[in-house]
């Protein structure tokens, strides 16, 4: 049965500043500084919410206290201060919305840093830059879903999401939940999922919502449509090219499904588990030692049969797995996000719903590269993979303002940073 994988990844993100290339390190500062970076850490806000009948605004402490974004702040408050109120009306809401973030009690500058870190890691650097340049709100909330995000007549329909890409007349806005603290250290965990898991799934719902954003079609700063759908039905269509990439790939994952399970797949699946048993129980017996050289066996014979029949994946995890089990996980992984299962994805109109589907999937290709890597995912999709980063990607590019951040590190500092990594603490948060 096809699954979703949320609490792996392929590689491990930088969460200080000498492990980030310099381009993206910047452009953290950036995304922190800018005031579009919404943190709900559970007991701790960075933002306040002012609602009234018509709209729902967040401000957060950037926004009501840096001199450079506060007549921003003060120009969109001013619409919703009544000329009959007096000129002091617009003061006296600033300051209450100030007391509101005293309340909320504030995120500190090295934990706002390091969730900005994960955020640019988590999306091609001109999607980051696109997001910046629009002026798109993005929340993160340590949360399992994004209902803490929303305004209370949102809950209903959004509520349970895992994330979300909102798109609007007035703006946009992108929310992820982490289902945990990703940087977590110690014993007294608020929920089971804190340390790495929560890390790994702000990545990969990261990489999905930034996905969608990426997937909006623009013109002279304009969205006009989804590069996923097709723009001039009259109705929710998907884009022809996109619809057929999808059931290729679908097709690609079913045949790769078949050729791994007469190579012999669930047989050292079989085997790996085994050993997993004996790992916890009976560790250096005889009986541990046997099952050991079982798995070997199946896993050479595993090999000797996939090779011929195409499949020679290397997929390094985190955590690390054993290689049959990695392998399952990766095909039951890519098959189920070539069409997703949820509710909020059904329609009474099978077109729509494919269109919907291939929303999904298209979307869902950075976060597969953040569990599997550009190899595995290059090799499963294949025609998708390369829409997203032939197309979307380049679109992204040119409608980027301003230089465009590389995400690539110098020689020298690549050698300074491996180094530093083999002598300092290994972080907690880390698997």
């Amino acid at each position: 049965m096809a699954t979703n994988q949320y609490h792996l990844l392929h590689t491990l993100p930088a969460v200080e500043a000498w492990e980030m290339p310099p381009a993206l390190e910047q452009l953290a500062l950036r995304l922190a500084h800018s005031g579009q970076l919404r943190i709900n850490a559970d007991q701790e806000r960075n933002y306040v919410r002012h609602g009234t009948a018509d709209s729902d605004a967040t401000f957060t402490a950037r926004d009501l206290t840096d001199p450079a974004l506060l007549p921003r702040t003060r120009q969109i408050l001013s619409r919703h201060v009544p000329p009959a109120a007096g000129p002091d009306a617009l003061d006296a809401l600033v300051v209450r919305l100030l007391n509101e973030l005293k309340k909320a009690r504030g995120i500190d500058a090295e934990k706002e840093m390091k969730v900005a870190r994960v955020v640019v890691q988590s999306a091609h650097p001109s999607v980051i830059q696109l997001l910046l340049q629009s002026g798109t709100a993005l929340y993160v909330s340590y949360a399992h879903n994004v209902a803490e995000l929303l305004a209370v007549h949102e809950w209903n329909t959004h509520g349970t999401a895992s994330g979300l890409q909102a798109t609007s007349a007035e703006a946009t806005a992108v929310y992820i939940s982490c289902g945990g603290d990703p940087f977590f250290a110690g014993e007294q965990k608020t929920y089971v999922t804190d340390g790495f898991p929560a890390l790994a799934r702000m990545m990969v719902i990261g990489g999905q919502e930034l996905g969608h954003f990426a997937d909006l079609l623009r013109s002279n700063g304009q969205i006009i449509g989804r590069y996923s759908t097709d723009n001039n039905a009259s109705s929710l269509r998907a884009a022809p090219v996109v619809n057929a990439a999808r059931r290729a790939d679908m097709q690609r994952i079913a045949d790769l499904e078949i050729r791994a399970a007469q190579s012999g797949l669930s047989t050292l699946v079989r085997a790996e588990e085994a050993v997993a048993f004996y790992d916890k129980r009976m560790r250096y017996t005889p009986a541990w030692c046997m099952r050991q050289l079982v798995r070997w066996v199946r896993r050479l014979q595993f090999l000797l049969q996939a090779k011929p029949n195409g499949i020679s994946l290397h997929l390094p995890m985190h955590p690390a797995t054993r290689h049959g089990h990695a392998l399952a996980m990766y095909l039951s992984d890519m098959a189920f996000n070539l069409a997703p299962d949820a509710d909020a994805y059904r329609r009474a109109d099978p077109e729509a719903e494919e269109a919907i589907a291939c929303i999904e999937a298209l979307a869902r290709v950075p976060q597969q590269v953040h569990k599997w890597g550009h190899n595995a995912v290059r090799f499963g999709w294949p025609k998708l993979y390369a829409i997203y980063f032939n197309t979307i990607i380049p679109g992204c590019m040119a409608a980027a303002q301003g230089p465009l951040a590389s995400p690539h590190m110098p020689s020298w500092r690549q050698i300074y940073v491996q180094a530093r990594q083999l002598i300092r603490p290994r972080p907690q948060y880390y698997p």
